[in-house]
């Protein structure tokens, strides 16, 4: 009889369910991130979503692709191509309904789609990874089953819905899209030293990226590392053997550096110019930032979609925050030093957030939780790996059943949590209102909270009228009981209207105490008493403002339009001075908004 070797049988039966499993991984990623994000599709436009998407004119036509691109002023798209062109097909895809509404489900659709597809080229990336000389003998077995488990977590996670609900982020998903289809591109390129498809692909990705958000810029620095750490040795050999790709993917960042100066860039929010954030006040922010970040990867509660302008400059709340990073990057450094394979996932980390989380200011966003949208990815492998570990200790002949098991199980319960988080998704008064209760100390949130209360209260008061002019027909109808209910309706509705009116008055007058040397909330108070006909409550407000900074360029021409429309003695001589105040610091004529 011959002898059969059951040990290389039972390796070809463990590699034949792997090379199974491969093509069920996909449907399933696909069917999580369907339970977690699939009920979010009414999730409303939100904040910035209202300059770029909702009120951003450029995307309102495609005959002229190039004035989509080119048109975008200070938005979140300018320099952007690839994501405002996308914005615009969306746009055609459900324009418009009568009354001038988007309906924001084609939207979700496309952010979704991008997602997920992000989610398998993780899966991807993983695998591939994983199945490298240099990792094939500790996890080249159960390769199929730590990827899937990475992106089952990843694509369910909680943290992921500032990019991808959030409709105005669709920048960070796509780039996150882009750069890990271009990471993989390369590991193929790694696998088949002599093909030129998958090295093309790769830089094809990268050059893509570049048209959705210029952290892209990290692709290069994490692909050249990743083939000198454990593929070719060294940078230099690294180079010398895939020179014509790294040339490609460097040569992307001129590619980001030419959008951002063709569309002129977003000279409003980003650069070292501003009064309250400089350098160092940014710094310490990111600081608190970066570790916030981590800690939310590993457990994401609780989830604030908006952190204030307030820099972090307070010693004892960025200090130990500090220490944290610092001792997480040094570790990272001496572990790319002894070639320890887990440092990658601190070079990932700490790559992909150095562009918005370093030292360069983004005053509109000094801390936002979608920058942790793909360094999230990191966290995840890392606990899926220690996992792992833990299953060899306890039940080495049962790692990839287990795997997948806890991955499902992880995968639904991460789902469950992100279908809660898109419920705050579904209208601005709703997240705000999250963000007061969960951050009462920011300042924007406590503004935009009011202003939101305050439109509701208009609304509710048009309801009103609307229901009492109803009684009203309904008593000359001789309907009584018809005439009695609308009549309690419209005073309901007006008893509401005064509530909310109440609420976001002191919710601007607690933003207004939180920031007492900021005039933009004195501003925005003034031009909603302004637009509302309380004119003497809007004059308060910009002179108010104009104290703080005389050149406010809200402030000064919507004083002027205040002072002309009251009309009292001297008025329009200091209406006029303040119109020509307004036109000598050059103020946009879009500032004269009331």
């Amino acid at each position: 009889m011959p002898q059969v070797n059951t040990h290389d049988h039972a390796g070809a039966t463990k590699a034949a369910r792997s090379k199974h499993f491969a093509w069920l991984a996909p449907p399933a990623l696909i069917a999580l991130g369907w339970c977690a994000y699939g009920a979010g599709f009414d999730g409303a436009f939100l904040f910035d979503d209202h300059v770029d998407i909702t009120g951003n004119a450029a995307l309102r036509s495609l005959d002229s692709p190039l004035r989509v691109v080119l048109d975008q002023g200070q938005s979140g798209v300018s320099g952007r191509p690839l994501v405002a062109l996308s914005y615009a097909l969306n746009w055609a895809a459900s324009p418009p309904d009568a009354q001038g509404v988007l309906d924001p489900w084609g939207w979700h659709v496309v952010n979704l789609a991008l997602h997920i597809l992000a989610s398998l080229f993780l899966f991807g990336c993983v695998r591939r990874a994983l199945r490298l000389p240099r990792f094939e003998p500790r996890f080249g077995a159960n390769a199929t089953a730590l990827a899937f488990a990475t992106a089952a977590l990843w694509v369910t996670h909680p943290l992921t819905t500032g990019a991808v609900q959030y409709l105005g982020q669709r920048v960070e998903s796509a780039m996150g899209m882009f750069l890990l289809a271009s990471f993989y591109f390369a590991l193929r390129a790694f696998a088949a030293p002599g093909s030129k498809t998958w090295p093309r692909l790769a830089v094809f990705a990268c050059a893509c990226g570049t048209g959705c958000k210029e952290v892209i810029a990290a692709a290069p620095l994490l692909v050249l590392f990743f083939d000198a750490l454990f593929v070719s040795g060294s940078l230099k050999a690294a180079w010398s053997a895939r020179r014509g790709m790294y040339c490609g993917l460097f040569a992307t960042w001129l590619l980001i550096g030419a959008w951002v100066a063709l569309a002129g860039g977003r000279s409003e929010s980003v650069g070292f110019d501003y009064r309250h954030v400089g350098v160092w006040e940014y710094l310490t922010t990111q600081a608190w930032a970066v570790s916030r970040y981590a800690r939310l990867s590993l457990w994401p509660s609780p989830l604030i979609f908006d952190y204030s302008q307030q820099p972090i400059v307070e010693l004892a709340r960025w200090l130990p925050h500090a220490f944290i990073v610092l001792a997480l990057l040094a570790l990272t450094a001496w572990g790319i030093a002894v070639r320890n394979a887990a440092a990658f996932a601190g070079l990932w980390w700490f790559v992909i957030l150095a562009p918005s989380s370093s030292v360069l200011p983004i005053v509109t966003e000094l801390v936002v939780e979608h920058r942790a949208y793909l360094p999230l990815a990191a966290i995840v492998l890392l606990v899926v790996i220690a996992f792992d570990a833990l299953i060899a200790r306890v039940a080495p002949h049962s790692r990839a059943p287990a795997l997948v098991a806890a991955a499902l199980v992880g995968g639904a319960g991460l789902a469950w949590m992100t279908r809660a988080r898109c419920a705050d998704y579904r209208s601005e008064l709703g997240m705000w209102a999250d963000v007061v209760a969960k951050f009462p100390e920011n300042d924007r949130a406590q503004a935009f909270y009011g202003n939101d209360l305050m439109a509701a209260s208009q609304r509710l008061q048009q309801e009103a009228a609307q229901a009492s002019e109803a009684a009203q027909v309904a008593r000359r109808a001789g309907s009584s009981e018809q005439e009695q209910r609308l009549e309690l309706r419209s005073r309901e509705l007006r008893e509401q209207s005064e509530r909310y009116d109440r609420e976001g008055r002191a919710q601007y007058r607690r933003a207004c105490e939180l920031a007492p040397l900021d005039p933009s909330w004195r501003t925005n108070v003034g031009i909603w008493m302004l637009n509302h006909g309380q004119l003497d409550e809007a004059l308060a407000a910009f002179e108010a403002a104009l104290k703080l900074q005389a050149d406010h360029v809200m402030a000064l021409p919507n004083a002027g339009i205040a002072y002309h429309r009251r009309g009292a003695a001297g008025d329009i001589e200091r209406a006029i001075e303040l119109w020509l105040r307004a036109l000598d610091t050059k103020t946009p004529m879009k500032a004269w908004i009331a």
